[in-house]
């Protein structure tokens, strides 16, 4: 679907290569995460930020609606979902019942390596709970997101065909902001590309604009949140397709594109722009050479980037279709540059949906497979990265649109849809399967004419 252009105002500025950045933790804080539950009104955030070279942190806890005075802050590790664990690192306290703590210090490389297997929780602790109050675990940045739970999000644009522009209105729900709205973009023109580019923790409203026609110059528009600035970004060609990740392990997402040969024959390339380089650094891009081309149509390789060895950077991958090895997940390592294949799927009647639903720190391989008819059941099928078992799940039906992502805020990826009205004007839902306690779950939330970002990664 193409969407999105720039409306109003427009600045456009170049950045020299930043400084160093670091890797990036998240953690939605709740009652019902706590061992065993607490039941409580407070919430809050946790924003970790970890520089691996210098073995340093520094972070940002946010809290709101305690039942009494905050006492105390912690990360505790090493522990799973439902286990506890002694104080890692202390954060401190500010007391009352709402309120944000900041700080930075030391931190270890074994610590390091719990937090990216998701071994680690930030514990709010307070005068009526002695041992937590709020408590959420600590994994990488969930796109489409700004506190820990994945957002429910949704494009709206006008019916105005080419060139017209027909002007976008972003509309998100977010559990700790509520609603937010924004205009940004031209449905006939551009792609979006949800990242987080200014390193503020909240994705930008952001596009992919590809060239007039094929072999010109593309570019990348983003409204930072961070200054409210739109940042224009000549990056890949008309026919590329946009896959921007955060392939440097830095927490901020890189610019990247993904581009097909000319013949069937030839290799697909990767162009990654990595931020620790500079967004508007050129000459510095990554290029690799990983996939094949095939016709477009009954043979061909698809992006699929993840992280898939859990070392905090997204890794460039395929989904191999009427190809040899066919219905393959082939992935490059960026942990040591080895390529794996495994089998598994069909593309011919799967959507093919990465994520990390076992919540070990790495990609699971996944594929929900459709029916014969729209109401048809969606069946999912997770190859679980932590003991190597495979998972089954009903749940959707064929006509819905895949949305993965964390919307309980529990570090784990959830099963969920997108279910568009049945006419333009009639309300659409989302409906997730929260992976912490079972339990679906629907909200209502965009029109059926509406266009949802959250579909961004799903094949």
């Amino acid at each position: 679907m193409r969407i999105l252009g720039i409306v109003g105002l427009l600045v456009v500025i170049c950045f020299s290569a930043a400084s160093a950045k670091a890797e990036t933790f998240y953690a939605h804080l709740n009652g019902a995460q706590e061992v065993p539950g607490v039941a409580t009104t407070g919430t809050g955030y946790a924003r970790v930020v970890v520089n691996e070279a210098a073995l340093t942190y520094s972070f940002t806890v946010v809290f709101n609606g305690l039942s009494s005075n905050q006492t105390a802050s912690h990360i505790h590790a090493p522990a799973a979902i439902g286990a506890t664990a002694g104080v890692a690192i202390n954060f401190g306290a500010v007391g009352g019942t709402s309120g944000t703590i900041t700080g930075s210090g030391s931190i270890t490389a074994t610590q390091i390596s719990q937090l990216r297997a998701h071994l680690g929780y930030v514990n709010v602790h307070t005068s009526n709970f002695a041992a937590g109050e709020i408590r959420g675990q600590l994994g990488i940045r969930r796109p489409v997101d700004e506190d820990g739970r994945t957002d429910l999000s949704v494009l709206r644009f006008p019916n105005v065909a080419p060139p017209g522009n027909a002007t976008i209105t972003y509309w998100s729900r977010n559990s700790t902001s509520g609603i937010q709205t924004g205009v940004f973009g031209d449905a006939n023109t551009d792609f979006p590309v949800p990242g987080d580019y200014d390193n503020d923790g909240r994705d930008d409203l952001a596009v992919y604009r590809a060239g007039a026609s094929a072999g010109l110059q593309s570019n990348f528009w983003i409204y930072r949140g961070s200054d409210n600035v739109v940042q224009q970004i000549p990056f890949g060609l008309n026919g590329d397709q946009a896959i921007c990740r955060d392939y440097d392990g830095d927490g901020i997402t890189d610019l990247a594109i993904f581009r097909k040969g000319a013949a069937a024959t030839d290799a697909t390339n990767w162009w990654i722009r990595r931020s620790t380089i500079g967004l508007t650094v050129t000459g510095q891009d990554q290029v690799f050479a990983f996939g094949q081309t095939g016709n477009g149509t009954t043979t061909f390789d698809s992006a699929i980037p993840g992280d898939y060895d859990g070392d905090g950077k997204f890794d460039i991958a395929v989904y191999r279709f009427g190809l040899t090895p066919a219905n393959t997940f082939i992935i490059r390592r960026s942990s040591d540059s080895t390529i794996t294949y495994q089998g598994f799927g069909n593309f011919n009647t799967d959507y093919v949906l990465p994520g990390d639903y076992d919540g070990d720190g790495k990609y699971d391989l996944a594929v929900a497979r459709t029916g014969g008819t729209s109401t048809s059941p969606l069946v999912w099928w997770i190859l679980q990265s932590s003991n190597g078992a495979t998972r089954t799940q009903t749940f959707g039906f064929s006509g819905d649109l895949p949305v993965q992502g964390d919307y309980d805020g529990d570090a784990r990826t959830d099963l969920a849809v997108y279910r568009p009205g049945a006419t333009a004007s009639a309300q659409s839902n989302y409906w997730v399967f929260n992976s912490f306690n079972s339990t679906a779950t629907v909200t209502p939330w965009g029109i059926g004419s509406d266009f949802s970002v959250n579909t961004y990664d799903s094949r």
